[in-house]
């Protein structure tokens, strides 16, 4: 039996019958066909790498960047839809922004880490809002 049209997908915090949130099978979908990205830890460094899919020959060079630059050392990498990774860089910048002009330091990667977790989290968690369809 298909899902569509059920009325089981229209929120976050709805079960359909056999236990399943269709809202958060559509987030994961949307970051399974997002590409593919990758962070690789040196001695030296860190390389970000993405994967860029494009559909149409409409898109503009230069758009629908994958790869965000958060704060001094911090950058991150998304798979899924841009808009919505869009949104977590700046929630993310926001988290580091804050945490610099309180402590004068740059932020712990662990703190950033939780924070923003945290705040993906909420978002499967209410019926106004839907689950991130991006991974970071």
């Amino acid at each position: 039996m298909s899902s569509i049209g059920t009325g089981y997908d229209l929120s976050a915090s709805q079960f359909s019958p056999d236990g399943r949130v269709f809202q958060v099978e559509y987030a994961q979908k949307a970051v399974e066909i997002g590409g593919t990205a990758i962070g690789l830890r040196g001695k030296d460094g860190v390389v970000l790498a993405v994967e860029k899919i494009v559909t149409s020959k409409l898109y503009e060079p230069g758009s629908g960047k994958k790869i965000f630059h958060i704060d001094e050392g911090i950058g991150m990498a998304t798979s899924g839809l841009i808009s919505d990774a869009r949104h977590l860089a700046k929630n993310a910048r926001n988290e580091a922004s804050s945490y610099r002009n309180q402590y004068g330091n740059s932020v712990p990667l662990k703190y950033l880490n939780d924070r923003v977790s945290m705040y993906m989290h909420v978002y499967t968690l209410y019926s106004a809002v839907r689950p991130f369809g991006c991974s970071i």
